[in-house]
């Protein structure tokens, strides 16, 4: 597949969300809007074929590029219990 031919084909692996030709297996979580809607957090998990899976973090800004920050499982489970520390020290 190349071009506009492939831009819509839906992937056939079961939790992707990606269509066309895609060389890493993407399920779209959230997109988290932030500093005043400056920002967008977004969270995938993703699979690059033949590897593990794993988290991935998009920060999008409105201007500018985005960055993708990749974590593992152990990484990703270290993020959930930093935020969930952090969050309910900030809850009232």
């Amino acid at each position: 597949m190349t071009g506009a031919e492939g831009r819509n084909v839906v992937c056939s692996v079961k939790r992707c969300d990606e269509t066309g030709t895609h060389t890493v297996h993407r399920l779209y979580l959230a997109s988290i809007p932030a500093e005043s809607g400056r920002w967008m957090l977004c969270v995938n998990v993703f699979r690059p074929h033949g590897s593990g899976t794993g988290v991935e973090l998009t920060t999008a800004p409105r201007h500018g590029h985005s960055t993708v920050v990749r974590l593992g499982t152990r990484a990703a489970g270290l993020l959930r219990e930093a935020i969930t520390d952090a969050v309910e020290r900030i809850e009232p």
